[in-house]
């Protein structure tokens, strides 16, 4: 137990001492029925009973005039009240702690850029809230199907959560808690699940739990899950403000999935510019092959490489490149100097789609079985 821990015990016995002198005092039982072990907001609620106790002992006393009297019950009402005022110091000084925690929580979940991430890590962000075991579940088409949770070590406890609630599906309507609290928008506290017959009796049954608290998750203003959790048997069962710090929770979980639909749409329409951009690119290059193609072979420039004609010139060198077209030839003038073909498409302004379709055709009309063979005959052609 941590020194913090360990302090706060003892200060919540020193409080029960008090409550258990007033009973003696003014002999009454009971006079709140909790014990030492009891959490600080029974407590707290113990003291203000032992002080309405002590307040009406004096008015009593007043009237007999038994000042001796009058002195230990002020003294000890004295003492109650400096104990109720550091309790609620405390108190304060945690529930700062819980809020701080909420907004941890939330930015924990900034780092899953999916929803099948968010999902996943919903649970873990929720149990470092102060929870001992926390459950997600989603809502489709009305119907309550549990996803993920978490236990901290104890992993099975997680998977019975999970398994039960998937074993036994429940539309979100009738007498269920979880359908009012849709309804209403609002987190609930269940403080006797084992007897309340608006409980999954099968997540009940795997759980056993002695109170829970749950919140329900909305984006863009429908319910697309909930958010259960609860305390174990033997720890601080889970009060009014776990109840509104699980519902903050809730809401920045729903903003969270606002914002992660938002980056998978975005996704979506990126892919789709893609492969809009890619298809008309294909088109336009089949475009450009087509008008190329019905342009008619490059003549003059064969006549030019081989020196059609001329002294020297090779009529059978130059029958392969004069079947070739002029943006053809150019490409086959590049592939000769030993560019790659992205090299060939920026130079010449076009895709390197488009430069694959003109060597294959290149290459067919030379009859070469390769680029290098190709580049062979051009050389020859021109006489080298």
């Amino acid at each position: 137990m941590s020194q913090h821990a360990q302090s706060a015990t003892d200060f919540l016995q020193q409080a029960w001492d008090i409550v258990r002198m007033t009973e003696e005092i003014v002999g009454v039982d009971d006079l709140y029925p909790a014990g030492p072990d009891a959490d600080p907001q029974a407590t707290d609620a113990a003291l203000s009973a032992a002080r309405h106790a002590l307040t009406r002992r004096l008015e009593l006393t007043s009237v007999s005039r038994k000042f001796r009297d009058q002195a230990s019950l002020a003294a000890l009402a004295l003492r109650a009240e400096q104990a109720q005022v550091a309790l609620k110091d405390m108190l304060l000084g945690t529930q700062r702690v819980r809020l701080e925690s909420v907004q941890n929580a939330i930015n924990g979940l900034r780092g899953a850029t999916t929803a099948a991430a968010l999902v996943e890590r919903i649970p873990t962000e929720v149990y470092r809230m102060g929870f001992s075991r926390v459950l997600f579940s989603r809502i489709q088409n009305g119907m309550w199907l549990t996803c993920s949770a978490f236990a901290g070590a104890d992993l099975e406890m997680a998977s019975k959560m999970v398994e039960a609630g998937l074993a036994h599906p429940r539309q979100l309507a009738g007498p269920l808690l979880e359908s009012e609290m849709v309804r209403h928008g609002a987190p609930i506290l269940v403080t006797d699940p084992q007897t309340h017959p608006g409980v999954h009796p099968e997540l009940l049954e795997a759980v056993q739990t002695p109170a829970y608290v749950a919140a329900p998750v909305f984006s863009w203003g429908k319910p697309i899950g909930l958010v259960h959790a609860d305390r174990q048997a033997g720890a601080a069962r889970v009060t009014e403000f776990d109840r509104d710090v699980l519902g903050m929770f809730a809401a920045g979980l729903g903003l969270a999935f606002e914002r992660n639909l938002m980056i998978e749409r975005l996704r979506a329409m990126r892919r789709a510019a893609q492969e809009h951009a890619r298809l008309a690119g294909a088109l336009a290059d089949d475009f450009t092959l087509d008008v190329i193609d019905s342009a008619g072979p490059a003549l003059s420039w064969a006549d030019d490489v081989v020196g059609r004609g001329s002294a020297g010139g090779d009529d059978a060198a130059a029958a392969p490149l004069s079947d070739l077209t002029s943006r053809e030839a150019e490409v086959l003038r590049a592939i000769a100097a030993g560019k790659t073909n992205a090299q060939i498409a920026a130079s010449l302004y076009v895709t390197e789609g488009t430069i694959k379709s003109h060597v294959k055709h290149i290459l067919r009309k030379m009859g070469a079985s390769n680029r290098t063979e190709a580049v062979a005959k051009y050389h020859r052609a021109r006489g080298r």
